[in-house]
């Protein structure tokens, strides 16, 4: 009952690492936006982009910040800082209500979510392994080197592995 009480990212810090529930929440709102037909391009999440709304969950504090000089706000409740974020991508009313009722209904389903990988935190993770191959290319064209082709080799490994889950859950081919 204790748990009630407290604010929406206290409680649920209690049920997992934030660092890890943050890529479900991303999920569930990048399928929202899927859903409803949003491009990327008009919202980040975890990153900073001037030009789009961006949504960032950060040693345990939500950020919201908006494109075209819109403030930033900080939040410490999920729910609230969820409907921040509707509120500055959608235009109409009625789509806000729907985004954000969605979104309140799938987070029921987090502990379901929850036991297989965050597709928002797999695609960050191949996106950060690629660009380390690139740097990594790189460096080997300028040093050749057995330590830098061995890395090489096994973040090509990791990255083959990444893809793999990837599509073996999520039926998603990056």
């Amino acid at each position: 009952m204790e748990d009630a009480k407290m604010s929406g990212l206290d409680a649920l810090e209690k049920t997992a690492e934030i660092s890890e529930f943050k890529w479900y929440i991303f999920d569930i709102i990048y399928e929202g936006m899927e859903q409803d037909g949003i491009e990327k391009s008009k919202f980040s999440l975890d990153k900073e982009d001037s030009d789009a709304v961006c949504f960032i969950i950060r040693d345990g504090s939500l950020f919201v910040c908006g494109r075209d000089g819109e403030d930033t706000r900080q939040h410490r409740n999920i729910y609230h800082a969820v409907c921040d974020f509707f509120n500055r991508i959608y235009e109409n009313e009625e789509n806000k209500e729907e985004a954000v009722t969605r979104f309140l209904i799938r987070t029921l389903d987090l502990p379901t979510l929850m036991k297989k990988p965050s597709r928002s935190l797999l695609r960050d993770q191949i996106s950060k392994c690629q660009e380390e191959i690139g740097a990594l290319e790189e460096k080997i064209k300028e040093e050749p080197g057995k330590k830098g082709e061995a890395m090489l080799t096994l973040n090509r490994i990791y990255l083959k592995g990444l893809k793999e889950k990837m599509e073996k859950h999520h039926g998603e081919t990056v």
